[in-house]
């Protein structure tokens, strides 16, 4: 994603441990951050710890394999006060984008339940954002979310 981080509000910018319990603490934070600078509704509030927990929790289950020396970077940012930006990226090897994601689309029609548990997250992921990006390696992602001002 070709999206200049600098232009944006600075939400939060952290390497978080390989560690589910931190994760928990770092997303509470960043909700807080988000709701005070952006005064989103409930119901995105919700959206973003889904898509928060989803990425981060994959990056260490998946990305660092759960070892504990690896690190995951978030980075969050608005745009225009209204396009909310994640970019989470883990220690890991990546893996094959288009392998693994490339042939779904964004549609209510994806039956979550007939998919193998491995893919599940970066759907939900998927369907809740405005965009989706992956760098070459596998090992990052960005993702976008327009906010709505209640």
């Amino acid at each position: 994603m070709s999206v200049n981080q600098k232009e944006g509000i600075k939400i939060y910018s952290e390497m978080i441990n390989s560690d589910a319990y931190e994760v928990c603490r770092e997303v509470k934070i960043i909700l807080n951050r988000i709701e005070m600078i952006s005064g989103i509704d409930a119901d995105q509030q919700f959206d973003i710890k889904v898509i928060l927990s989803e990425l981060l929790q994959n990056a260490i289950r998946h990305g660092n394999a759960m070892d504990s020396n690896k690190k995951v970077r978030v980075d969050v940012w608005i745009q225009d006060n209204r396009e909310l930006f994640i970019c989470v990226a883990d220690q890991g090897p990546g893996f094959d984008v288009k392998h693994a994601f490339g042939g779904r689309k964004k549609s209510a029609d994806c039956d979550a339940l007939s998919m193998d548990e491995s893919g599940r997250g970066l759907l939900i992921v998927q369907n809740l954002c405005d965009d989706i990006q992956f760098n070459s390696a596998g090992n990052a992602i960005t993702v976008k979310k327009r906010l709505d001002k209640h």
